[in-house]
């Protein structure tokens, strides 16, 4: 697979993002919440929207959105359609929302994450994040709990997927 494009997320990228997020979550997000982030937008007098889609051959692989407020950064979504995933689309995606959030002088970055997703509890801690609290009942579909994580921008590091920091081996500029 090709190295997808980072790209700022646009309502042409929407069908594309829809079919993903059906695909994966059970109470997907919806055309409109999504219009709402584009139009929220980055804004530097105060919390705006990140939004960005990895792409490649004319279509979205993956896409992520959060908030920027404060000193900090709340992570709201990020997803990588099926057929993709595993393949460092969700990993460069990360990366880049780790290096915009320290370039903009963020602290800490914030998430929510379901109690029965093993696997996205495993791809944040990979980056340092940690588990600090639970929010009870906090998706509506099935009241499930979602296990709050932070990451410290000040202490982190970005781990390579093989464990070793960047910069102990020449790296792809361009990820």
């Amino acid at each position: 697979m090709a190295l997808p494009k980072l790209e700022p997320m646009c309502p042409g990228h929407l069908p594309d993002i829809l079919e993903i997020e059906k695909t994966l979550f059970p109470t997907p997000w919806t055309q409109g919440m999504f219009e709402q982030e584009l139009i929220a937008g980055p804004s530097p007098e105060g919390p705006g929207s990140y939004a960005v889609v990895a792409a490649a051959a004319g279509r979205v692989l993956g896409y992520t959105v959060a908030w920027f407020v404060d000193e900090g950064v709340h992570l709201m979504n990020i997803a990588v359609r099926k057929d993709t995933q595993r393949r460092g689309v969700g990993r460069r995606l990360m990366r880049h929302l780790l290096r915009e959030a320290r370039s903009a002088g963020k602290a800490v970055i914030i998430l929510e994450v379901r109690v029965s997703n093993s696997g996205a509890q495993a791809f944040y801690e990979s980056f340092g994040f940690a588990k600090f609290g639970v929010r009870r009942g906090y998706y509506a579909d099935n009241r499930e709990d979602a296990i709050l994580m932070a990451l410290d921008l000040s202490k982190a590091s970005v781990r390579r997927k093989s464990g070793t920091k960047r910069g102990t081996r020449k790296t792809n500029p361009s990820e």
